[in-house]
């Protein structure tokens, strides 16, 4: 069994919040929402790997991925006023942390459907956080902007309904 992420790569995940802090434009109230969220997900990943360690670990996992969402919240912090969006992106670890706490749970009527829909929710804000960190870094308005949302929101409904047909078609025991 492994844990979702490196106890290792802890400090490297710190560090890296550390620099999107440091270098992004988010108001106090939002940063420190973000180092909180960032948190929990950490404190979560080291008790976790201790509660877990006779079980098994269900294949289905976001927490690995915090790494990347730090680079997301690190490319947000560098626009202008990133602050909503900033709020928005703490929803990436918390929704995490909860998608995981539930895959690793005993069996319950309608299980799989609510780890299809967080699964769902997690990856379509990532896209959208990704297209507006493209559209106002790139300064898109009218048209060029409806193009970039049109095409980021194709590529990520395929994205997802693919992953919902994973996530069907898997086993989590």
């Amino acid at each position: 069994m492994t844990p979702p992420l490196a106890l290792w790569a802890l400090p490297f995940v710190l560090v890296l919040l550390g620099v999107a802090l440091f270098f992004g434009h988010f108001s106090l109230p939002v940063a420190l929402f973000a180092a909180a969220a960032t948190m929990c997900a950490i404190v979560y990943i080291t008790l976790g790997d201790r509660v877990r360690r006779g079980g098994g670990r269900p294949k289905a996992n976001l927490l690995a991925l915090l790494p990347g969402h730090l680079l997301l919240l690190f490319g947000l912090g560098t626009l202008p006023r990133p602050d909503l969006l900033g709020l928005a992106w703490g929803s990436l670890p918390l929704g995490s942390l909860v998608y995981d706490w539930l895959s690793a749970r005993q069996p319950f009527p309608w299980r799989r459907s609510i780890l299809t829909g967080l699964y769902a929710i997690i990856w379509l804000v990532v896209f959208f956080l990704l297209e507006r960190l493209v559209a106002e870094r790139k300064g898109l308005s009218g048209h060029a902007e409806i193009v970039a949302a049109v095409a980021f929101g194709a590529i990520g409904i395929v994205f997802v309904v693919t992953g919902i047909v994973r996530h069907r078609r898997a086993v989590k025991e």
